[in-house]
């Protein structure tokens, strides 16, 4: 040897290579940023779907269950049926033995409302073409024709999701 000491170069990055790196992952962030937001909110809309789905299903499953009338209505409050056809405030799954519409009292054997949901999403709007949904003990709904929810959402680019319940109580998307 000849008495010389040799140094060791340590590894790493530079400042200026570190910058470059952050200027690129915020280049591709703000890029997919956008798609990101319309994938929340499409995620957000069939959620919502869903749930109201789930809901139909259950109306329709607790009307033959119990032989007794269930209605599915949009709710102001959340404990009793309001007659408009803009659902965005919620909805209840409810017993109405006596036909009048509206959810019947709570007993020991018909706890009502059976289902409530909230408020959706601002960026939602729920809309009926009748108001309440009807199932009766055969399954079948109400004494009208078929009714159609619709589901839009308020973003660039929504799809309106549908679902109709027909007369003979079939629920399709």
């Amino acid at each position: 040897m000849n008495g010389s000491i040799k140094h060791k170069e340590q590894g790493g990055f530079t400042l200026v290579e570190l910058l470059v790196v952050i200027a690129i992952a915020a280049i591709l962030a703000s890029l997919a940023a956008p798609s990101f937001v319309s994938l929340m909110n499409s995620t957000r809309q069939g959620s919502a779907q869903s749930q109201l789905l789930a809901d139909l299903n259950r109306a329709r499953s607790e009307a033959i269950k119990r032989n007794s009338r269930v209605l599915l209505c949009n709710t102001s409050d959340g404990a009793a049926c309001t007659a408009l056809t803009n659902w965005s405030a919620g909805w209840l799954v409810c017993f109405d033995a006596d036909g009048n519409d509206a959810c019947d009292s709570t007993s020991a054997t018909n706890p009502n409302p059976i289902v409530r949901r909230g408020a959706l999403d601002t960026s939602l709007t729920l809309t009926a073409s009748a108001t309440p949904v009807r199932f009766n003990p055969n399954g079948t709904q109400g004494g009208g024709g078929a009714v159609t929810l619709a589901l839009a959402g308020s973003w660039d680019g929504a799809q309106t999701k549908t679902l109709t319940v027909s007369a003979t109580g079939n629920i399709s998307r």
